[in-house]
């Protein structure tokens, strides 16, 4: 049975466009967990649902305010469509309600074609280009801005996807008619898909072609930049020759002139030095005769104090007297020669200093001169260091600035290839001839009162094996069927869920799904509750229900 959440029954159409276009597939509801042994069978499947949707059903309960007794209206096995569609050499999915949304974001660069323009128009003149280079210092700074596209029922989230791809091997071709299932109409149909993928393709073809346009920036402001350097070292190399050249002419006739204002200096210094010399001679010589004279009066005192000794010995008076008066007049002469040895002693330190201050001054005069001589030669010097230091600084501003251009491209390089790879690594790797549709099995209970309508919803499951705990759970009150299913997949289970969202806000739909689900309904025929009968004892025998339940069960569908 088809249903479009549009309103009313699928045209007819949209059904034959997608039997006859696109494969479709469905996926098992249930299959046995991998410690399960048994075979469990579609009877005992929906034998489950039954036990499920009438445990959950509102029976009355309440001490105080009585809740209103539900009735089951139907219980119907609801089949949620998902395409799979091909897309270079991978398969996209698409929820097929829209309830899933992607929205990709990428920026807007600056136009790189104009950027690479003005750089060709900039190129000749390396004034020019220098100027061109500060100003596009802030080109990439910021970006244009960024603009979104919103990709209707995209399912990038990776544990779906990964979920699915497991999931989708045990997928089996619908070929023929159902009736015991709702096939649900996906509102997104092979045309928008169509225009999404085109979408894709745009956006796949801007990535590669900013990529292109940035790497092509790159190169050619790396080869201008290394080009107009190439040019300032050849005329760095050429103003080093040109400069050499006129040293090289100038240099002999200045050293000359350097040469004899040395020998002319020279000859002064040796003047200078050989008059003080003379003086310090004659000092010297002066301050020699002094120190011997002071030996010869010391060695008179000495000999007047050993008399002065014998004569009191002796107890010579008289000669005591004339030694000491010998001893005193010693004493006054040796004090007289020690005043005029200081006076030499600063004599020589005075004609010493005037020396040093007489040969610095010549010495300043000679650099004075041999200064104003290499002028000429020292400024050419330096007219040739400043001008290959300006060349060199323009060298390392050219590339300096080309430098951080270049490095704020290839950050945006990496950013779109970063996008450009997260653009084509979506979907799953394995590729598909065409589109597919494949239904995501579930089923849904319904349920009413006469005020208002609820829906419980069973995503896919595993069927458990009866184990040791699942045994114990009576005793505690538990009931061990709701431990038979158990969901096999939480995204899987979280999409399917906001079908019940889509049900409770559509109410259209939900009278169209209500009125669907009651002709799908697995208790509608006798022959489906003889099957569903047959469940119930396979799930009796394997311990999931009690006797006391499977007679329950087997009363509540006699009276159906």
């Amino acid at each position: 049975m088809w249903l479009s959440i549009t309103g009313g029954t699928c045209s007819q159409t949209m059904v034959e466009k997608v039997t006859q276009r696109t494969a479709r597939l469905i996926l098992p509801f249930a299959v046995g967990a991998k410690d399960r042994e048994e075979i469990f069978s579609k009877e005992m499947e929906r034998a489950a649902l039954l036990c499920l949707a009438e445990s959950e059903r509102g029976k009355g309960e309440g001490f105080i305010l009585r809740k209103q007794v539900e009735k089951l209206a139907f219980i119907a096995e609801i089949c949620y469509p998902v395409w799979l569609v091909p897309w270079r050499g991978r398969s996209l999915l698409f929820d097929g309600f829209g309830v899933e949304t992607h929205t990709l974001t990428y920026d807007v660069l600056p136009d790189v074609k104009a950027f690479v323009s003005d750089i060709q128009g900039s190129a000749r003149r390396r004034e020019a280009y220098s100027a061109f280079l500060s100003d596009a210092v802030k080109y990439f700074q910021g970006f244009t801005g960024q603009e979104e596209k919103t990709i209707e029922g995209l399912v990038t989230d990776y544990e779906f996807i990964r979920d699915f791809v497991f999931y989708f091997q045990e997928a089996k071709t619908v070929r023929k008619h159902v009736v015991d299932k709702v096939f649900l109409s996906p509102t997104i149909d092979e045309s928008t898909i169509s225009s999404f993928i085109q979408d894709f393709s745009n956006l796949r073809k801007t990535l590669r072609e900013d990529i292109r346009n940035l790497r092509k920036s790159m190169k050619t402001l790396s080869v201008t930049t290394r080009e107009h350097a190439k040019s300032v070292r050849e005329e760095i190399r050429k103003t080093r020759g040109k400069f050499n050249d006129e040293i090289a002419a100038l240099k002999p006739s200045i050293l000359e002139k350097v040469q004899q204002i040395r020998k002319k200096y020279d000859k002064k210094i040796a003047e200078l030095a050989n008059k003080f010399d003379k003086q310090l001679h004659g000092l010297y010589q002066e301050h020699v005769k002094l120190e011997k004279t002071i030996r010869n009066v010391t060695v008179r005192i000495e000999r007047c104090k050993a008399k002065i000794e014998s004569c009191r010995l002796g107890k010579d008076e008289a000669g005591q007297l004339k030694w000491r008066l010998e001893l005193k007049k010693c004493k006054k002469e040796l004090s007289i020669l020690e005043k005029k040895i200081r006076e030499v002693d600063k004599r020589i330190k005075d004609v010493g200093s005037a020396k040093k201050v007489g040969i610095s001054k010549i010495r300043s005069e000679y650099n004075l001169q041999v200064e104003a001589t290499m002028r000429d030669l020292k400024e050419l010097e330096a007219s040739r260091d400043a001008t290959i230091q300006m060349s060199r600084k323009e060298i390392n501003s050219l590339e300096d600035t080309t430098s951080t251009i270049i490095d704020r491209i290839d950050k945006l390089v990496v950013l779109k290839r970063t996008a450009l790879k997260e653009l084509e690594g979506m979907g799953i790797s394995k590729r598909r001839r065409s589109h597919a549709l494949v239904y995501l099995p579930l089923y849904l209970a319904g349920y009413q009162t006469e005020s208002k309508k609820r829906h419980v919803l069973y995503p896919p499951s595993f069927a458990s094996s009866m184990g040791m705990l699942t045994k114990f759970k009576r005793v505690f009150g538990v009931t061990k069927i709701k431990s038979l299913l158990q969901h096999r997949s939480r995204s899987i289970a979280s999409l399917l869920n906001q079908l019940l969202t889509v049900i409770e806000h559509n109410p259209v739909f939900e009278k169209e799904i209500g009125d669907a689900g009651v002709k799908a309904n697995i208790l509608r025929t006798k022959e489906s509750c003889k099957r569903i009968k047959l469940g119930l004892k396979g799930l009796k025998e394997e311990g999931w229900i009690s006797q006391n339940e499977f007679q329950t069960f087997s009363e509540l569908l006699a009276k159906t």
